[in-house]
């Protein structure tokens, strides 16, 4: 018997040919590639949208940290700082 290697592009893309083309029940077709519905209803409907690309893992992290000084505000820190460079944090704060 010869193992075949498979990538995981090419699972998504034969599960999403396969739900596309076939008449079985996406409950059935992703419990024969281990996947729950949730994530088979998700890898269709990027396909849908992006094609082949949508079916590539996307970053978990955030775009933008929540917490983030403004931009403005970092520009005037700096500015004020390097007019002053004998100030300190407090005196820089306090203007």
């Amino acid at each position: 018997m010869v193992w075949r290697e498979t990538g995981i592009m090419d699972e998504r893309l034969r599960f999403v040919g396969e739900c596309l083309a076939s008449e079985e029940t996406m409950t059935a077709l992703c419990a024969a590639y281990g996947i729950s519905r949730k994530t088979g209803y998700k890898w269709l409907e990027r396909y849908r949208a992006l094609g082949p690309a949508g079916l590539i893992d996307l970053p978990r992290a955030p775009l933008e940290h929540g917490r983030a000084t403004a931009a403005e505000l970092v520009a005037r820190i700096v500015a004020e700082k390097e007019a002053n460079p004998q100030w300190g944090p407090k005196k820089v704060l306090a203007r």
